[in-house]
């Protein structure tokens, strides 16, 4: 990494840690351990069906999850966030775009599922989405549950949900092509994939709620996050329990 390369990311971590939201008491906090390994996700249901105009008026956050299943989890992931097209850039390389739009088509977030309890045969663990080979590469593995409710400003999130999925920016694959004002435009980007998220739950009958209260640099600490990556929103799922309005 360039030297000013590195500079603009250090900029970049200031504005974010300036406008962030820290733990109150960041030596207090669950403990867990790196890992390895990986889960082929089974391959997902058909694309949702569900007409656009119902998914639009019918989508909402909810808060009563219950018990996720691993092909509703493969299914949301691969509709919501996993690929659409290759297509041939200027230098004559193939590139895939995701389902959801980023600016420049870039790679501009990682996906980490947090698996708040067992899918199935998913075992509880902090995993990150490999949507070229739809698999989750694990990441870390502990009391998941315990240590993701301390990042939250309302924990109750998870002990309720079954998988919160945290959008992180990549800003070593944005800042190489744009300059420190991309730090707002994955912002955005964030945004438009948690919309792809609640219409594709929607479509699936699926809870889901986005959540943007987080302490930042616990996300970063227990995602293993490094200086060049930027929690952005976290999004709960789970199965849906209750059915009509919940607000």
């Amino acid at each position: 990494m360039t030297t000013q390369f590195s500079s603009r990311i250090d900029r970049v971590q200031r504005i974010h840690q300036a406008l962030s939201d820290n733990a109150p008491d960041p030596s207090m906090s669950t403990a867990l351990s790196d890992s390895t390994g990986s889960v082929s996700l089974r391959a997902p249901g058909d694309e949702p069906t569900l007409p656009l105009g119902r998914a639009l008026l019918e989508r909402r956050s909810r808060y009563v999850f219950g018990s996720l299943r691993h092909l509703e989890l493969s299914t949301l992931l691969r509709w919501a966030l996993g690929p659409q097209r290759t297509v041939t850039t200027g230098e004559r390389t193939a590139h895939t775009l995701d389902i959801h739009p980023s600016a420049g088509g870039l790679n501009s977030m990682t996906v980490h599922v947090v698996a708040l309890e067992p899918i199935d045969d998913i075992a509880s663990a902090i995993y990150t989405f490999d949507p070229a080979r739809h698999r989750l590469i694990q990441r870390r593995t502990g009391d998941i549950r315990t240590a993701f409710g301390e990042c939250l400003v309302q924990a109750e999130f998870a002990q309720r949900a079954s998988v919160c999925l945290v959008l992180a920016g990549e800003m070593t694959a944005t800042l190489v092509k744009y300059s420190e004002r991309h730090y707002r435009t994955v912002h955005v980007d964030a945004g438009v994939a948690a919309a792809h998220l609640y219409l594709v739950g929607e479509a699936l009958e699926l809870s889901c709620c986005a959540i943007s209260g987080f302490y930042d640099d616990r996300v970063a600490d227990v995602l293993s996050l490094d200086d060049t990556q930027i929690p952005l929103l976290a999004f709960a799922v789970g199965a849906r329990r209750e059915l009509g309005e919940q607000r």
